[in-house]
């Protein structure tokens, strides 16, 4: 019972990490790997720092493409891994030395498709207990909406739950599609409350981290929209849903009144409010949001502003 492991690292400018990443996977405790590496077109060392580490440990592939996204690395990834469970790490981040084994013991032992760990937590605001439960679907979906947890890095998965699903390309929030899908397949997860992926919140050139922008909101939008319409068991999800809705939508009302010149008309603000309204209850209604739905865009603005001099 040990069965071949592809890690599927997509690779794009990554040298300031990319040898501590590497370091985390090639020493894993867990050995039966295949260490995917897909340079998607990089212009700095990164090409080099794999090639390097490709000589030392055979059980490196690396595949070098012309820059298409991050979406499509991964899907490079999908196309060639041989392995029986697949696991995906972000080239800026890495992974505890016992990761696999341990996601890996928990997913045969239980007879599981997908096991799901947490990242490491550097503003302490979550403590971890080590507990480990099986989740239904819809417990499983609950949680990922509360706790906004979509990264596919999170988790491990059998090859043949994903099957054909492959990553869109060229979209910012690709993991929120990703694993809407995936919850539709399941019928149960494996879930540690554990810290095992290190997430690297310093790089500021990641996609996600990057400025905001129209792709960010309107991607944004269309992710939520995507939650709205294929969370599985839609009814018994339906509070969950709306919570999601006037929590994220509320954010970025925020976020665009303090970019006021991607959205300089309020048009998206305008439609951020309608969703919001449509799907607030006493519930989930905070100050923030009290503000988004009954105050013009130009008196948020101002309230906005008084809030973070006041931080």
């Amino acid at each position: 019972m040990n069965p071949l492991v592809s890690i599927i690292i997509p690779v794009y400018n990554a040298e300031l990490y990319l040898e501590r990443c590497l370091n985390s996977v090639i020493n894993q405790t867990y050995e039966n790997l295949e260490i995917l590496l897909i340079n998607d077109g990089s212009t700095d060392n990164s090409k080099n720092i794999c090639t390097s580490f490709k000589k030392k440990d055979n059980r490196i592939k690396l595949i070098n493409q012309v820059n298409g996204g991050s979406s499509i690395a991964r899907n490079t990834g999908l196309d060639q891994a041989q392995g029986e469970i697949i696991s995906f790490i972000d080239s800026d981040d890495h992974i505890d030395l016992k990761m696999i084994t341990i996601m890996v013991d928990l997913l045969l032992t239980h007879d599981l498709e997908v096991v799901e760990a947490e990242p490491d937590n550097p503003t302490k605001k979550k403590s971890f207990d080590g507990s480990f439960r099986i989740e239904d679907q819809i417990t499983a979906t609950k949680r990922i909406l509360k706790n906004t947890s979509f990264s596919v890095w999170r988790r491990i998965y059998k090859k043949s739950l994903i099957g054909e699903m492959r990553f869109i390309p060229k979209l910012i929030h690709q993991d929120v599609f990703f694993t809407i899908d995936l919850l539709k397949k399941i019928s149960k997860i494996g879930y540690l409350n554990t810290p095992l992926y290190i997430y690297n919140t310093g790089n500021v050139g990641s996609i996600i981290r990057s400025k905001y922008s129209v792709k960010k909101i309107t991607t944004g939008i269309k992710a939520t929209e995507y939650i709205k319409d294929h969370v599985p068991n839609k009814d018994a999800l339906d509070e969950v849903v709306k919570n999601y809705i006037v929590y994220y939508y509320t954010d970025h009302f925020y976020l665009l009144s303090k970019n006021k010149h991607v959205d300089p008309g309020g048009y998206y603000r305008k439609k951020l409010k309608r969703e919001i309204s449509k799907a607030a209850n006493n519930n989930n209604l905070s100050f923030r949001s009290l503000v988004v739905m009954t105050l013009p865009i130009k008196v948020s603005e101002k309230i906005y502003a008084l809030y973070r001099n006041l931080k």
